[in-house]
C-alpha cells in the first residue's frame, strides 16, 4: 500500500490558501515534520496544535473546527506517512538466521569464509557479555580541594575555597576591616545585619559585608 508524500500534500493545499492560514499550514507543517524526524508516535491534534500555538500558530482549540478540514488532513498525512516509514524500517531491519545466510552464498569458499567470520563474531560477543558481568567500578576517594556541590540533575561542581588564594597579610587586613578597633577609630559601626555605618548611621558598606569577610576567615 503507498502513502502519499505529505511534502506533496502540503504544496497542494498551499498555494489556494489565504496568507493567513499558509502561516498557519506551513507551522503546522514544520511542526510534523519534527515530530516524524524524531520518530514520534504522537500526531494528535492536542500535541500538534499545542506546539502550534507556542511557536505562533493556530491553536489546540482551532485545529477541532470543522473548518480546520485541510488542517487535520495534512496531520493525518504526517501521521499515516510516519507509521509507514517505521513499517518498512522495521521490514529491512529483520535479518535471515545466520544458517539461512549461509545458505544462500553459492560459493563454497566463500560461504566457509563467512561461516568463520559469524563465528568469531559470536565469540567475542561471547566475551563482551563476559567483562560485562565482570566490570568493576572503581571510585576515586581523593579529597578534592575546596568542596562539592551535587547539582538536582547530578551535576557536580567543584568550589574553591577563596581563603585558599589569599596570603597572611590579605587575611589580616580583611580581619582588621572589621574589627571593633578600627571601625571605632574610624567612627563607624557595624549594624545587626553586617552591614557598616558611618557616624551619622549611614550604611558605608550593605547588609552582609562584615559577615561575609568572617565567614571566609573562619
Amino acid at each position: 500500500m503507498s502513502v502519499s508524500d505529505p511534502n506533496q500534500f502540503f504544496e497542494t493545499i498551499k498555494p489556494g490558501a489565504r496568507p493567513q492560514k499558509q502561516r498557519n499550514l506551513e507551522i503546522i507543517h514544520q511542526v510534523c515534520a519534527e515530530l516524524h524526524r524524531l520518530g514520534s508516535k504522537d500526531f494528535s491534534l492536542a500535541t500538534v496544535g499545542r506546539i502550534s500555538e507556542e511557536r505562533g500558530g493556530m491553536s489546540q482549540r482551532a485545529l477541532y473546527n470543522a473548518t480546520s478540514n485541510d488542517f487535520k488532513a495534512l496531520i493525518r498525512s504526517w501521521e499515516a506517512f510516519s507509521a509507514h516509514k517505521k513499517t518498512e524500517h522495521k521490514s529491512r531491519d529483520k535479518q535471515l538466521p545466520d544458517n539461512a545466510l549461509l545458505q544462500k552464498i553459492p560459493d563454497p569458499a566463500l560461504r566457509a569464509l563467512m561461516g568463520v567470520i559469524i563465528a568469531e563474531r559470536d565469540r567475542l560477543r561471547g566475551e563482551v557479555k563476559v567483562l560485562k558481568s565482570n566490570a568493576n567500578v572503581v571510585i576515586d576517594k581523593r579529597v578534592l580541594p575546596g568542596h562539592v556541590n551535587v547539582t538536582p540533575q547530578g551535576q557536580i561542581i567543584q568550589v574553591m575555597d577563596g581563603i585558599a588564594r589569599l596570603s597572611e597579610t590579605e587575611r589580616h587586613s580583611l580581619s582588621q576591616a572589621v574589627s571593633e578597633d578600627f571601625l571605632r577609630q574610624e567612627g563607624w559601626s557595624e549594624g545587626a545585619n553586617g552591614e557598616i555605618l558611618n557616624s551619622h548611621g549611614r550604611k558605608i558598606f550593605d547588609i552582609g559585608f562584615a559577615n561575609a569577610i568572617r565567614r571566609l576567615l573562619s
